[in-house]
């Protein structure tokens, strides 16, 4: 069970606080380190992981 210290109404449902920046988060948002709630970019930053999809544009695709 989450300590209810550590939760909070966001976006009109219960979630988690990111315990390293403190932001709001809901419980689909939120990922765990370690027994911690993070945001992404927390978990990004802690974790040391790069999304892996490529954002460049396909110059070979055009799109109008």
């Amino acid at each position: 069970m989450v300590d209810k210290s550590r939760l909070a109404n966001t976006k009109g449902e219960l979630g988690p606080i990111c315990d390293k920046c403190g932001t709001l988060l809901t419980f689909g948002e939120s990922c765990t380190v370690e027994q911690q709630y993070v945001c992404y970019p927390c978990y990004l930053e802690l974790t040391g992981a790069e999304p892996a999809a490529d954002t460049n544009p396909n110059p070979g695709l055009r799109m109008n």
